[in-house]
This record gives C-alpha cells, structure tokens and sequence, in this order.
C-alpha cells in the first residue's frame, strides 16, 4: 500500500497531536510505503502550509492509493484532493477539531469540508459520540486510540531530582499532573477541593504552562499549600521522565468544560509506561486511556470526596504493593497502547478501506 499522510502538525512544534502525528507517521513507514506532507512551523504557518499542501497533494495523489489526514483542521487538503481524485481520504479525529467554538470552522468545515471526507477515524470513543453529534455518519467512523512508546531517556536519580526541583521528597506522598495548564484540565480544581483537605505529607507537583498559570499561583499562596503544592512550569523530556518515575500517582481531574473536551488521556500512558498508575476523571476520551485496576482508577468528575477518598486508599495500598502495581501498569500499557501495535491496526483499517486492495 501506498500512503500520502499530511500533517498540518508536527514537531519540533510541541503538542499532543504534534507528537501523535510524528510517531505514526514513523511507525507506519515501517509497515507500508508511508510518504508524507507536513507542517513543522506551527499554527502562524497554516495561511502558507494549506495552499501548498493542496498543491503538492494533488501531485502526490497519482502515486499513492489513498491519503490519511492527521486531524480536522487538514479536511480542506482532503476536500480539493476529492475533486480531482477518486483515492479514498481518511481523516484522524481527536476531539477539539470537532468542537472547535468558532462559526467558520462549525460552518466551513464540520458542514463542508467533512463532507467530503470518505473514512473517519476517532482516537477515542467519546470523540466517536463527539463526531457522531456533529452530523457525521457512524458507519464512517472507527475508533483507534493514540499510542505511546518508552523513552530511551535515562531518568535522573531521586536525589538529583531534588535538587534540580529545589524540593523534599522525602518521606512525601508525590502527586503529580503534568500538561498545558487550562481550566479542563482540573489542577485549580483539584487544589480548591482536593488538596486542602489531604495530610501534609502529600505533596503535588504540576508541571506544564498555560493561561490558568496565575490563577493557579495565587490559590496555592490563598490557600498556604506553598509547601505542598509546586508550579514546576514547562518541563523537559528528561525531568518529566525522571518525574514520571519517582512520583507515586498521576492526578488528572478534569473538569466538564462546553466545546473543550478531552479527546484522549495520552499523558497518563506516557506516565503508565514508568509504572505510575494515574487517578482520573471519568470523562470523555480519558475513559479509552484508563482500565480500571490496569493502569489507574476512574472518578466522576468533581467529586472532591471521592478524590479524596480514593487517593488516600491507594496511598496505602502502593505503601505496600507499589513494585507489584508498577509493573502491573507498565505491562499493561505496554500490551495495549505500543505504538508498533497502534500503527498495525491503522494498516488493516486502511487496508479496509481501500476498494482497490
């Protein structure tokens, strides 16, 4: 088979899609010949990467047998490829490229562009009921969720990791969220609600930036968590490793936010594949990452008690089975979300797909 992907998002922008679309893109093209058109300068370089991706889309369509979108936003690279191709399109949907709050995009491209768009395939299947709500047919909709692979970075030891964050983990209980710092994602939340209420020897780290940051700051000074709960800020691969490998649970209580939605819960199997089990809110794509007693454990959003609750029981139980849940979590997300997995069912879907096969 041959495959033309186009990504309007890539690395070395930083970005859950961005990194989806790297990794599958490679996985891919050790399965099948995978040839690609992508955009590596970020959303200000859409107004020069879109007419040029159309451009070079329709030249590469006479040698490929079909073309696999990276998300929504691209549907217009599949709308003029439709026009003058009969090659099947196939689109990845994750969520917010369907949700998306604004009436050019609801207007131009969820009741036009996506039209034209022949497969669809959902990284979640809240994102499926997500695009099934939004008019697109369920018969054109499979569900493959986004995949994961261990770094090969060495994580720093836990004493070097107190010294870099200038705090004691000592004899601490390590929550830990990490990810771009806006209101769904739960961290304001979690500390108005959660962490006021928890023994002084648990401790929060959050890691990431984003528009919530000051609000965030000035609830922990509000609150006097200030030796409880750390803003780390953005982080790099090698410390969110190390931070993935010496805390004791990943925390992601989202919250339910109109048009911003979860469209999956990658970070927590980054984290699953160290060995951290995560605590998360049972919403959206989120519930397609976390089996429960697999990798973590689901509650229903803003339940602060059952937060609470919940984390405090699995305090106890890692206290004394913490090596046997590690790897219980690890193999878990390992047999499930690998990315040499993931890219093998994208290759029978396509397979699938494809009349000329």
């Amino acid at each position: 088979m041959n495959l033309l992907f186009i990504s309007r998002a890539h690395p070395p922008t930083i970005g859950g899609i961005e990194n989806q679309n790297e990794a599958l893109a490679r996985h891919l093209s050790n399965l099948i010949t995978c040839r690609t058109i992508i955009n590596r300068f970020g959303k200000k370089a859409l107004p020069f990467f879109i007419p040029w991706a159309i451009i070079t889309g329709l030249i590469k369509i006479r040698k490929a047998d079909q073309v696999l979108l990276g998300d929504g936003v691209a549907a217009i690279v599949g709308w003029f490829i439709k026009l003058f191709s009969n090659k099947p399109v196939s689109c990845i949907l994750h969520g917010l490229d369907i949700t998306w709050d604004n009436p050019v995009y609801q207007k131009i491209w969820i009741c036009f562009f996506f039209r034209k768009i022949d497969f669809f395939i959902a990284v979640s299947h809240s994102t499926k009921d997500i695009a099934i709500s939004a008019g697109i047919p369920a018969e054109k909709i499979s569900v493959i969720p986004n995949g994961v692979e261990k770094s090969a970075i060495i994580p720093l030891s836990k004493r070097k990791l107190q010294q870099r964050l200038q705090i004691n983990l000592d004899n601490k209980f390590t929550l830990l969220s990490l990810g771009r710092l806006v209101e769904r994602k739960g961290a304001h939340w979690f500390i108005k609600n959660v962490m006021v209420h928890l023994p002084k020897d648990i401790i929060y780290l959050i890691a990431g930036d984003g528009p919530n940051k000051d609000k965030i700051s000035s609830l922990i000074k509000k609150l006097h968590l200030d030796n409880n709960v750390y803003l780390l800020g953005e982080v790099d691969n090698q410390l969110k490793e190390t931070l993935f490998t010496h805390s004791d649970l990943f925390i992601q209580a989202n919250i339910p936010i109109k048009n911003d939605v979860e469209g999956f819960g990658i970070t927590q199997l980054e984290a699953g594949l160290c060995g951290l089990p995560s605590i998360s809110s049972n919403l959206e794509g989120i519930q397609d990452a976390i089996q429960e007693n697999k990798n973590g454990w689901l509650v229903e959003p803003l339940n602060a008690d059952a937060f609470r609750s919940l984390i405090l029981e699995k305090k106890a139980l890692l206290k004394k089975d913490q090596q046997i849940i590690s790897n219980r979590v690890a193999k878990h997300c390992l047999e499930n979300f690998e990315w040499s997995r993931i890219a093998m069912r994208y290759k029978e879907n396509l397979i699938n797909t494809n009349p000329s096969r």
